[in-house]
Order: C-alpha cells, then sequence, then structure tokens
C-alpha cells in the first residue's frame, strides 16, 4: 500500500512538473489547467455515454460528484476536507433549520467560512495569487446561499408575494444528499465557476431542458459548436498574455513615470490592464465551453429559431472592452456573481441594498483594502454616472454624427476610468 501511495505520487508530481516545464507556469496553475484541460474528454463522456437520453439522474449526478472531488483532491490535497465541511454543515442547516430562517442561517455560515478562508490566506499568502481552496470555497458559498434562498422562497413564502424571477428559481423540497454535493462540486465549475441556480443545475441532469415545446428531444451534440468557438476564444485571450509579457512593475518607479508622457502611461496602464483581464477571460470562457460541451448552457432559442448556449455564461469580452459606462460593465463582467449578488442580497436586503450589495460583493472578494475601497465608491459612482447620463445624453441625440461622437467618448471615459 506504502509503495503504491508513494508510486502514484511520484506520478502526480512527475506530470504536473513536465506541465510546469512546458508552459512555464507555477505547479498550482499546472493543476489547475490539467484539470480544466480533462474536463474536455469527460464532459464528452458525460455528455455522450452518460446523456439523460440513456441514463438516470443519479448516475449523472454520481459522475460529477465524484469527478469534482477528484479535482478538488488533485488540486488542493488534503484541503478538500475543508470544502467538504464547509458544504456538509450547509446541508445540514437546510435539513434542521426553519425554512423561514434557513436562507439566514445558511448566509451566516457560509460568508463566516468563506471569511476566516480569505484571512487565513492573506495570512499564509499575502498579497499572492497561489491558488488555493479559497476559490472552490467563494464558488460554493454562491451556490449554497443561492439554494438557501431558493428554498426559502419555496417552502416559507406566499407563491403571490414572490417575483416572477423567483418563482422560477424557488426550490419546493431541501434536495437529496447526492443532488446537492453534486451541484456543489459540479466538475465543469468547481474550480473556477460559473455559478448557476439549483433548478437550473436539476433540468441540465434530467435533460428537462433539451426537451422541446413539440416534446420531441433535441440533439445531444447540440452544444459542440458553441464549446468549439468558446474554446478558441479563451485560446485567444491565453495566448495574449504570452505574446505580450507585461508587468505592472513600471508604475512603481517615479522616475520613469515623469519620464513618460502622459499619453504613454494611460496607454500601457490600460494595456497592462487588458492583458490581466485576458487571464479572467480564459478561465472563465474556458469553463463556459466545457458546460457546453457537457450539456449544459441551454437558453432556449432565438428568434431566427437559433439556439441559445449562454445561461450560465460569465463575461461577454467584447462588450465589456466596449461599455460606455459603468453599468455596462458590471452587467457583462463575472455575469454569475452580479446576478448572484442581485438576488440574494440587493432583492432581499431591508436597509440600503446598494451599499449592502457592494460591502458583500468586496466581503465576497476577500479583505484588502483595496476591494473595500473600489466596492464601496463604485456604489456612488454608479448613482452619479446614472443622473449625469440622464441629464447629459440628450444633449447628444439630435444627430447621427453627435450621437456617435458621444458614444465613442463615453467609452474611451469609461475605458480610463474603470479599466485601467
Amino acid at each position: 500500500k506504502q509503495w503504491y501511495q508513494r508510486r502514484v505520487r511520484g506520478m502526480d508530481l512527475d506530470i504536473v512538473m513536465r506541465v510546469t516545464e512546458v508552459s512555464g507556469l507555477a505547479p498550482d496553475r499546472s493543476r489547475f489547467l490539467l484539470c480544466m484541460l480533462s474536463c474536455f474528454p469527460l464532459a464528452l463522456i458525460f455528455s455522450v455515454l452518460l446523456h439523460p437520453y440513456r441514463v438516470g439522474s443519479p448516475v449523472r449526478h454520481f459522475f460529477q460528484l465524484s469527478v469534482g472531488l477528484a479535482f478538488c483532491y488533485f488540486c488542493f490535497k488534503l484541503q478538500v476536507l475543508l470544502l467538504l465541511l464547509n458544504t456538509s454543515v450547509c446541508y445540514l442547516l437546510l435539513l434542521v433549520c426553519s425554512p423561514s430562517k434557513v436562507h439566514i442561517a445558511v448566509f451566516a455560515w457560509a460568508i463566516s467560512f468563506m471569511s476566516v478562508s480569505h484571512i487565513y490566506r492573506m495570512y499564509t499568502d499575502y498579497n499572492g495569487y497561489t491558488l488555493d481552496f479559497t476559490g472552490p470555497t467563494m464558488i460554493i458559498t454562491m451556490k449554497v446561499t443561492s439554494l438557501a434562498c431558493s428554498v426559502f422562497d419555496g417552502l416559507a413564502r406566499k407563491p403571490e408575494d414572490l417575483s416572477n424571477d423567483q418563482s422560477k428559481l424557488a426550490v419546493r423540497s431541501v434536495p437529496g444528499v447526492v443532488e446537492y454535493f453534486s451541484y456543489t462540486f459540479c466538475f465543469t465549475s468547481i474550480l473556477s465557476g460559473p455559478t448557476f441556480n439549483f433548478n437550473d443545475y436539476q433540468a441540465f441532469i434530467s435533460g428537462s431542458d433539451l426537451i422541446k415545446a413539440d416534446g420531441q428531444k433535441r440533439s445531444m451534440f447540440g452544444g459542440l459548436v458553441p464549446c468549439l468557438i468558446k474554446f478558441s476564444t479563451a485560446v485567444f485571450f491565453i495566448s495574449l498574455t504570452f505574446l505580450l509579457p507585461y508587468n505592472f512593475e513600471p508604475f512603481f518607479d517615479d522616475e520613469w513615470r515623469n519620464s513618460q508622457p502622459w499619453w504613454y502611461v494611460t496607454s500601457y496602464l490600460y494595456l497592462v490592464s487588458f492583458l490581466t483581464r485576458c487571464n479572467y477571460y480564459f478561465a472563465w470562457i474556458l469553463a463556459d465551453s466545457v458546460s457546453n460541451l457537457s450539456g449544459f448552457g441551454f437558453n432556449g432559442v432565438d428568434e431566427n429559431g437559433r439556439e441559445q448556449w449562454n445561461k450560465i455564461t460569465n463575461v461577454y469580452p467584447c462588450r465589456t472592452e466596449c461599455s460606455s459606462s459603468l453599468k455596462l460593465l458590471i452587467d457583462n463582467w463575472n455575469v454569475g456573481t452580479a446576478s448572484w449578488l442581485r438576488r440574494v442580497c440587493y432583492e432581499r436586503s431591508p436597509i440600503s441594498p446598494t451599499n449592502m450589495t457592494y460591502l458583500l460583493s468586496a466581503t465576497w472578494h476577500g479583505f484588502y483594502p483595496g476591494y473595500y475601497g473600489c466596492f464601496l465608491s463604485m456604489s456612488f459612482f454608479l448613482l452619479t454616472s446614472r443622473k449625469l447620463r440622464r441629464v447629459v445624453r440628450p444633449l447628444f441625440l439630435r444627430s447621427a454624427p453627435v450621437k456617435v461622437f458621444y458614444d465613442v467618448l463615453t467609452t474611451v471615459r469609461s475605458g480610463i476610468t474603470t479599466r485601467c
């Protein structure tokens, strides 16, 4: 047994070190990359051999849970036990708490556990970028709190008191053990997201989201083309970071900043910021492509009858880079987290929903002071920009050329002030 363990551990390290040598990535990022690339063949197996037309939901749930836990162990080793502790406590709270209080109890525990995780990370790797269990904890926090709110809506509130969105996402009974842990450890999203709602996940597992209005079944390969398009897009963005090496060090050099023209410093800062965002584009779009390949993400058809596979899309790079206002930037960046903040906090906070939402966003990201300065000031900027837009924009709608000038000007201004 000891020989077998040493053999497996040696193979593990050998594979990771080879990927590290080839890619130039740190070992923790090499593990992440290996898992993300492994998702593609596993997602293909899941969508074809374990398609809901062929096997039942329990088999699909078990596969998702098993692979998700294996990924967490491969990347974080025994820290996976902390993830299991977190999710287990949340499930016990779902079982024992009153439906009218369950969302508060789960929220309090999940946020507290995540906060301790952030503090531990700051203590062990301050200002570092080492990948540890904190990332999956942030994703699990969104999932379990969303589920708790859905259970609250489904069991403790009257149907007439729910909005259309809340009624659609309401959960009428506490999920079974395998369903719950499959949802929280879904292998296509546990490492980098995106987050999604329990009812959408259940529809994906059962295959009910692929049934047409006339009762006919859609092709099991419907997500293949969207997957290939998104995979190519992800490769494009990560390639930019290798082709254009970048760093922030010049900005800490007063002599360099003072010796360069302001437009050069601003342009360089924008380029470095953009290349930093490319890492997020890569991770989120790659996760989205894997989800589509597994069959998850179908969002109906458009007016031309074309299938839409954007139900769990987490970012729209072009809209983000070309956004002309802070609101458009928020609407197209980290979409899943923005939806979670709206559904869990903004729609439920009894006092100052906007400020409470940005406070929760800062806490979810961590405890570095910059997060709080950024997100709490964003509330002020958002309210101010709305009023300015309401007053100023009508002045530029008198002719098409003037409107184009306004759009270009606001896009450039937005790019400098919000993405640098």
